[in-house]
């Protein structure tokens, strides 16, 4: 027996446990099945927001999108705000996205993309600070997805995804 089991096997009922159980057993049989969000507008929430890494190794903004209301209700919708700006969501286009989300007069965009482009440290407490801003607040997002021609290595076509708030509102 592992410490870890000492210290925490005995904390967990049985009821507790076969409850769990069942429910991990049924996210299992569903992996895959989750309704893809369409293009569309939709009622939503900060449901994350952080500084994240991408694939290779650049910081990146990692912002969670959940849909408070309708038939995609609780699902979410994905961005990515790379800190490069070669990319259709670089640093510029994000900060964009995310003073329209704060909708101040004097935090601008451009106030926020010189912010962001001040190293890592800056940027994480920044974003931190964004976070606990955004908790008292919520959106309408207008989402939309372009699927191009041309496809990647897997044969499936890349896709971009352009999102604008068109509300702001205070829950």
């Amino acid at each position: 027996m592992s410490k870890l089991s000492e210290k925490y096997a005995g904390k967990v009922s049985a009821r507790e446990e076969k409850k769990i159980q069942k429910a991990m057993e049924e996210q299992k049989n569903n992996r895959g099945t989750f309704k893809e969000v369409p293009a569309g507008e939709y009622p939503v929430i900060v449901d994350k927001l952080e500084l994240g890494d991408t694939s290779w190794g650049d910081k990146q903004i990692v912002l969670w999108f959940k849909i408070t209301d309708g038939e995609y209700k609780n699902s979410r919708i994905f961005y990515n705000g790379s800190f490069d700006d070669h990319f259709s969501h670089g640093i510029n286009v994000t900060a964009m996205l995310l003073a329209d989300m704060l909708d101040d007069e004097e935090l601008t965009a451009t106030k926020m993309a010189v912010i962001l482009s001040h190293g890592p440290e800056a940027a994480e407490d920044f974003i931190a600070d964004l976070a606990e801003e955004f908790e008292s607040m919520a959106w309408d997002l207008d989402y939309d997805i372009t699927v191009s021609k041309k496809t990647n290595s897997k044969g499936q076509p890349y896709k971009n995804m352009t999102y604008e708030i068109v509300g702001v509102y205070d829950r």
